[in-house]
């Protein structure tokens, strides 16, 4: 969709308008634009079509880019940590066998290592490693020191994810294992799709398109390191730059050996 083109929403609307009024079928798979239209009231506009297209902007670019991110992060941590990656060979192995089925949203459930692993990515470079809040109340904190109406509180969700009160003396090391410990110490540890009422929305759907992108990746190949990075250099955590997203400077350099010809 081009910015300032409403076409496709007017499109849409005189669609479900049509639907409402017995003039078509339904259509059994709907959009996440016939959903909004229809939860604003299809007649009565709730939704302008501008607010419409800011949501589907806002699914579009946070709902695809940060998961790309997140599975690129997967990718060149599975190549510097090759125990982890055949747990989760040995995992999809369990579940597939010698199967070349498709993945189905019920397998997901059982992908419990790789639910690890994908959340120990996003603990260690998590795509949005900086939010913001305004308060709109004054807080008092348990310090005594209180946060007054109007300022803007800075969440950094980098230095949460790997604060060894929380985390234990091994916060920097790459563990999936840490996830399947037990619960968290604090509610508040975990947060890379942030907290409360501002979270995001799509925390679920990029939950479920991070392990299906692993998955499927590795039910063929097996991910390697590039082969002119030395046993030290993979030793070294990445090099990130920070605009929107936080990405690896290096392009998440890896090589992928195809698993199907052993």
């Amino acid at each position: 969709m081009v910015l300032g083109d409403f076409k496709i929403i007017q499109k849409k609307r005189k669609e479900l308008e049509a639907i409402q009024q017995g003039g078509k079928k339904t259509n059994s798979l709907r959009t996440f634009l016939d959903m909004m239209i229809e939860s604003s009231g299809r007649l009565e506009q709730k939704y302008s079509d501008l607010e419409l297209r800011e949501e589907l902007m806002v699914i579009v670019i946070a709902g695809t880019d940060t998961s790309a991110v997140g599975a690129s992060f997967a990718a060149a941590m599975l190549a510097r940590h090759p125990h982890v990656q055949q747990k989760l060979h040995h995992e999809l192995d369990m579940i597939f066998g010698d199967s070349n089925r498709d993945l189905t949203v019920e397998d997901l459930p059982k992908l419990k290592y790789m639910e690890a692993v994908v959340k120990e990515t996003l603990r260690l470079y998590p795509p949005v490693p900086i939010t913001m809040r305004e308060v709109t109340d004054d807080v008092p904190l348990p310090s005594g020191t209180t946060v007054v109406n109007g300022v803007t509180v800075i969440q950094n969700i980098w230095a949460i994810h790997r604060n060894p009160s929380f985390w234990g003396a091994d916060a920097e090391q790459f563990r999936p294992e840490r996830f399947l410990e037990g619960p968290l110490k604090h509610p508040a540890q975990f947060q890379p799709f942030s907290l409360s009422m501002r979270n995001c929305l799509g925390y679920n759907y990029a939950m479920m398109s991070l392990k299906t992108m692993i998955a499927n990746m590795l039910r063929r190949y097996r991910i390697l390191p590039p082969s002119h990075m030395d046993e030290h250099r993979l030793q070294e955590p990445l090099k990130l730059s920070l605009d929107i997203m936080m990405r690896d400077i290096d392009n998440y350099q890896i090589r992928l050996e195809d698993r199907t010809k052993n």
